[in-house]
């Protein structure tokens, strides 16, 4: 028997394994370029760390443009899987709240939320009273009342009583309104902030358990109004956010940022099996060509 039948796949599948073994070295090694008399020795760098920021940065641009991008990240923040668990996290804090002995004060209190809360209460209050000291002015709204007052009181009137006492009736009637718009703007926010405080200060002495069912109550689609003004808030806010931010720019940056010895030992760990499969093909192709030296 002829021994080259056997010697000729097993050098061919041998020199295979070798050639691909070795390439698939030269993708990283070596690192730095060497130099022989002054003159730059072949394939080196190897290829990774010779084109490292050409790959970054096509690397980044496809991940930006194909897999995180701006439309992709915001429907997974909105995701069914976010929502579920946000209304496992709301149902559950609920009836935590409504089985609560703490008071509102107390509740804050324990979570560190004074401060926050009384900032609302004062934005709210000034929200308020300048909105409807506004609307007060633009609806003329104290007149209309006014009026409609002074309309049911003359109804009440004997008539002729009313037509001897009418021009003085009407000149007072001026001069009530006039007081009232003076008094509503000079006094008007003092009155509606003190009256938003005091209703403040009394929640804040009401037990969570209470307040959660009332609130409850007033607003039964309070879980589903949340989730509104959250997903309002992605596309609104984190969708001009996401706009503004250069993810192909972290992106290349943090890979060129890695060590080349790190970046081989994460490439190696992630495809190890698939670059395991090349040498073996390689092998397999040798002893191929090898058998097909013999024929030819």
């Amino acid at each position: 028997m002829d021994i080259q039948i056997i010697t000729a796949p097993l050098i061919g599948g041998l020199i295979g394994l070798i050639t691909n073994s070795l390439a698939i070295k030269m993708l990283f090694r070596p690192y730095k370029e060497l130099k022989i008399a002054g003159l730059r020795v072949p394939f080196t760098p190897g290829l990774i760390p010779k084109e490292k920021p050409r790959i970054a940065h096509a690397i980044a641009q496809v991940i930006s443009s194909y897999i995180l991008d701006q439309d992709t990240i915001l429907a997974a923040l909105a995701s069914d899987s976010i929502r579920e668990a946000y209304e496992t996290w709301y149902t559950q804090k609920w009836n935590d709240w409504k089985a609560s002995d703490l008071t509102v004060s107390e509740f804050l209190q324990r979570y560190h939320l004074e401060e926050p809360a009384d900032r609302l209460e004062m934005k709210i209050s000034d929200s308020v009273s300048n909105y409807l000291i506004q609307l007060c002015k633009e609806e003329d709204l104290v007149r209309k009342l006014i009026e409609q007052m002074f309309e049911q009181f003359k109804d009440q009137m004997n008539p002729w009583m009313y037509k001897m006492g009418k021009k003085p009736l009407h000149s007072a009637l001026e001069t009530m309104i006039q007081q009232a718009e003076t008094m509503i703007a000079e006094h008007g926010k003092e009155y509606i902030e003190k009256y938003i405080k005091d209703a403040y200060e009394d929640l804040l002495d009401q037990p969570v358990s209470e307040a959660a069912m009332l609130l409850e109550k007033n607003i039964p689609d309070l879980k589903q109004q949340i989730w509104n003004k959250y997903t309002e808030f992605v596309q609104q806010k984190v969708g001009k956010f996401l706009s503004t931010l250069n993810v192909a720019g972290i992106i290349e940056n943090k890979i060129n940022d890695y060590d080349l010895n790190e970046l081989e030992t994460m490439i190696m760990e992630i495809s190890k099996k698939e670059l395991q499969a090349l040498v073996w093909l390689g092998g397999l192709l040798g002893m191929i060509m090898g058998f097909v030296n013999l024929i030819f």
